[in-house]
């Protein structure tokens, strides 16, 4: 249940992303946000929900990169190595 909850709110967010797009502010505007402050817990995570994870990270950059933004892409990365890294630690399978 927990995947598919996760899969929609993906959904919901790139719907959003895609219809808002010609009308947010250029990214410039926003504050930044340093890459250090965000956390990842993946660590509780089973290997199943960490590829799901994965697979939906992979969509969500290639939506952000086809939006050419690049602090989404960057956050993006940042959350996909925090999950090869719970994988790795828990040896999980590619």
């Amino acid at each position: 249940m927990a995947r598919w909850g996760s899969k929609l709110c993906l959904l919901v967010v790139g719907l959003s992303a895609l219809i808002t797009h010609g009308c947010t502010k250029k990214p410039e505007v926003y504050p930044r946000l340093p890459l250090s402050a965000l956390r990842f817990d993946y660590q509780s995570w089973n290997c199943r929900d960490l590829a799901d994870e994965a697979d939906e990270l992979e969509t969500a950059l290639a939506v952000a990169r086809d939006q050419r933004s690049a602090e989404h892409v960057a956050h993006l990365k940042a959350q996909t190595v925090a999950v090869q890294k719970a994988k790795n630690f828990k040896k999980c399978g590619a």
